[in-house]
C-alpha cells in the first residue's frame, strides 16, 4: 500500500530538545505547514527538499513499520516521505558514522526491501549527500526570500535584461537601482524564475541567467 502525503499525524512524537540535540520546525510552503526536524542535519535536508523543484511534497516521520532483522522484530520510523512526479521515496537522514554501523546497515536493508515491495524507494542520506557547499549555503540564503514580493514590472524588467545575455548579480542589481535591489533578484532565484550555478558562491559576481539557458 502506498503512503499518502496527507495521512494523519507524525508516526511518533518529535524528540525534545536536549543539551546534545537540537530540534526545531521549518515553515514549509510545499507542505503548507511547519515541518519538524530532530537534528541540524535533518534541518539541512529539509532546506534541500523545500528548494528542489522536483520535490512536489514531503512530510516527516510518515509511519512506523514492523520489520524482522536478524530474526528479531524491529520497529522503524523513517525520517521523511518525499513525493516527486514519478515516484515516492522514503528517506533516512543519518550521520555517516552511524549509518555505517552494522546494526543500521541491516535495518536499512530490511527497510529497503519492505518499501520496494510497496513500490517505493528507501534511501539513506548522510552529511556527504546533504552538506555540499556552497550549494547548501546558497539554498539556505535563497529560502529566506521565497515570500519576498516582486513587482510585476520589476520582474519583467529583469527578464527583458537577461533575454539578451546573462549578467552578474552585481550588474543586474545596479541596473535596477533605484527601483529595486538584490532582494528582488534573490526572490526570483528562490522561486526558480531565474537561475544561477549554485555550486558556486552566490555573490555579486555570480552569473544570473534565465532558466533553461546554459
Amino acid at each position: 500500500m502506498l503512503l499518502r502525503m496527507t495521512e494523519g499525524a507524525r508516526a511518533r512524537r518529535v524528540i525534545t530538545r536536549s543539551p546534545t540535540r537540537t530540534v526545531g520546525r521549518f515553515p514549509s510552503l510545499k507542505a503548507g505547514r511547519s515541518i519538524h526536524w530532530e537534528s541540524q542535519l535533518e534541518r539541512d535536508f529539509v532546506y534541500l527538499l523545500e528548494f528542489d523543484p522536483a520535490v512536489l511534497d514531503y512530510r516527516e516521520q510518515p509511519e512506523t513499520i514492523r520489520l524482522t532483522v536478524d530474526d528479531k522484530p524491529r520497529r522503524y520510523t523513517p525520517d521523511f516521505l518525499v513525493r516527486t512526479a514519478s515516484l515516492m521515496v522514503v528517506y533516512e537522514v543519518k550521520p555517516a558514522d552511524k549509518a555505517a554501523h552494522p546494526d543500521m546497515v541491516e535495518l536499512f536493508a530490511a527497510a529497503a526491501d519492505h518499501y520496494a515491495g510497496r513500490g517505493m524507494r528507501h534511501q539513506v542520506v548522510t552529511e556527504a549527500d546533504i552538506r555540499i557547499r556552497p550549494y547548501l549555503d546558497n539554498v539556505a540564503l535563497l529560502l529566506r526570500y521565497r515570500s519576498h514580493p516582486v513587482d510585476a514590472d520589476i520582474e519583467a524588467r529583469i527578464l527583458d535584461r537577461l533575454a539578451f545575455e546573462p549578467a552578474s548579480l552585481g550588474e543586474l542589481v545596479a541596473s535596477l537601482a533605484p527601483h529595486a535591489d538584490m532582494a528582488e533578484v534573490l526572490a526570483l532565484l528562490a522561486n526558480h524564475r531565474l537561475a544561477a550555478d549554485l555550486a558556486r558562491r552566490l555573490d555579486r559576481g555570480a552569473v544570473i541567467r534565465l532558466p533553461g539557458e546554459g
